[in-house]
This record gives C-alpha cells, sequence and structure tokens, in this order.
C-alpha cells in the first residue's frame, strides 16, 4: 500500500508539472522489454516481449543547458510465441503480455548545436513503474488457460487446479524500478528523436521462486516525440 501510494504521488506531480511548464510534449515508441533470469532454476528461463510507448512529458529548467524531464507513460509488451509451459518444453504456441504505467525523472543536459534548429541531449535517471496486467494465455484444441503473473493464478475451461499446480509459473511484483539513460536530437525546437536503456534494479519474483532465482526487468526504447 505505501508503494501504491508513493506510486500515486509520483503521477500527481507529473501531471501538475505539465500543467504549469511551457515546455511540455508527447511521445511515442518502440518498447524490447527482457526479464533476466538468474540462479538455481533450470526451469525458467530469460524472456523477451515486443511492443510501444505512449506518454507525456514535461521539462524543468534548472540551469544553462541541465533540466529535468518528467514524464507519464503506458507501455505494452508482447510475445505471441512465447514457449509453451507443456510436455514439450520447445513447442510454441503461448503469448504474454504485459501494460505497465510508468513515471521516467530524468536529469537531463541538451548541448544547442544549430541555434533553433539542432540540439542534442543526454539524459539519465530512474524510472518508477506499476504493473498493471501481466498474464500467459494458451489455446488447446478444445478449451484455452490464462495464467496471471501477479495472482499466481490459473483460468481455464480445458483443465482443473489439480493439472495446473505442477506447472512451475513465477509470481512477480507489481512494482518496479529501472535506472537507465540515453541520447537524442531535438529539430526545430520540436520534433525530438531518442533512443535508451533501463536496467532493473529490484527483484520482481515474489514467493517460493524468490528463494533460489532472481529477475530484473531491463527494456530498450526508440522514440520520436513532440514538444510544444
Amino acid at each position: 500500500m505505501n508503494k501504491l501510494k508513493l506510486f500515486s504521488a509520483l503521477a500527481v506531480i507529473t501531471l501538475a508539472a505539465v500543467e504549469v511548464s511551457a515546455k511540455s510534449g508527447i511521445e511515442a515508441g518502440y518498447v524490447n522489454t527482457r526479464y533476466n533470469v538468474s540462479g538455481e532454476s533450470p526451469a525458467l528461463t530469460s524472456s523477451a516481449l515486443n511492443g510501444f510507448y505512449v506518454g507525456v512529458s514535461d521539462d524543468i529548467r534548472l540551469v544553462a543547458g541541465l533540466g529535468l524531464r518528467i514524464g507519464l507513460n503506458y507501455s505494452y509488451t508482447t510475445d505471441k510465441s512465447a514457449r509453451s509451459i507443456f510436455d514439450d518444453m520447445s513447442m510454441k504456441g503461448g503469448a504474454e503480455k504485459d501494460h505497465y504505467l510508468n513515471v521516467p525523472l530524468r536529469l537531463r543536459y541538451t548541448f544547442n548545436i544549430v541555434p533553433r534548429v539542432l540540439k542534442i541531449q543526454a539524459y539519465a535517471g530512474p524510472v518508477f513503474s506499476v504493473g498493471l496486467s501481466h498474464t500467459y494465455s494458451y489455446d488447446f484444441a478444445d478449451g484455452s488457460l490464462k495464467y496471471n503473473y501477479y495472482t499466481g493464478k490459473f483460468k481455464s475451461d480445458a483443465l482443473d487446479e489439480e493439472d495446473t499446480q505442477h506447472l512451475g509459473l513465477p509470481q512477480y511484483k507489481r512494482f518496479d524500478v529501472t535506472v537507465g539513460g540515453g541520447i537524442g536530437v531535438e529539430l526545430f525546437n520540436f520534433l525530438e528523436l531518442k533512443v535508451g536503456y533501463d536496467w532493473g534494479v529490484t527483484d520482481r519474483f515474489k514467493g517460493d521462486i524468490a528463494q533460489s532465482a532472481t529477475c530484473n526487468r531491463d527494456m530498450f526504447y526508440a522514440a520520436v516525440g513532440f514538444r510544444f
């Protein structure tokens, strides 16, 4: 509950900043999310999901080219050929999907290369995230199965509870913190292009699996934005 209050406060501050500042913007782009698994857990492997994000951000100027950028965005990633969790582990057919709400907080420096035409930027800082939904689904010939990574519960019209107890899928915490940065260019004080990478600093696993293995969520992204 305390983490939820903290995240809510960050979101409110972000929205307030967007309202009062004169340099706001919208952005969207491609996201590759990787869940890196390590430890004594041979049944689990790292996985990669691809998707997109959309959001708003606001620039707060501090001094010279130094400033603070606060954002609020939604991201969706999926792997529609996720490894099967059933007997033949090489079999394909599952679909893993996750949805996040993210609050990036970046310290940013811009270099004015050509006045009013070209700026180069470099930025770094944390991203605070809350998972909205993370599921694994699989379709059978005569039914389907869906697993919730946050609750650890299955929903299926083809299997009963005894059939799913041995599948061994992990449970994830909803809250996550990553740290990273990136570089970009701004053209004509309006169009922005950037790429970046964030490394997970919190262990995502919870429950019994957290005693023997760890999981961190890393993200690569490339985006286009418009500043106003």
